[in-house]
């Protein structure tokens, strides 16, 4: 790839920078699709990294639901058991809590 259309690329996916001009959707996954498109073996971090994910789609619900392509995560959080909710967002706090302070 050339520079001058990877750099504008990356950081455009990357960080959904430009509300999504250049590209249609964040590129924000859940710990499934990181270990589809990778060789990472499950493990502890995909349950820190799913209740980041999850608490994300949560704090930020109103947005992802007015964004075609993104609203199916909220409907799939309003469909997740809450018992499974709450162990999301008790795994992205104690993290969050730990590294962050």
């Amino acid at each position: 790839a050339y520079d001058w259309v990877m750099v504008p690329n990356v950081y455009g996916m990357s960080q959904f920078a430009d509300g999504g001009v250049f590209s249609t959707k964040p590129y924000i996954s859940g710990s499934n699709y990181i270990r589809k498109m990778s060789d990472f073996p499950k493990g502890d971090w995909c349950e820190i990294w799913d209740g980041l994910y999850w608490s994300f789609i949560e704090d930020h619900r109103e947005f992802f639901a007015s964004q075609y392509r993104l609203s199916m995560m909220v409907r799939l959080l309003d469909k997740m058991p809450n018992d499974k909710r709450a162990s999301h967002r008790k795994n992205a706090k104690n993290f969050i809590q730990k590294h962050f302070g």
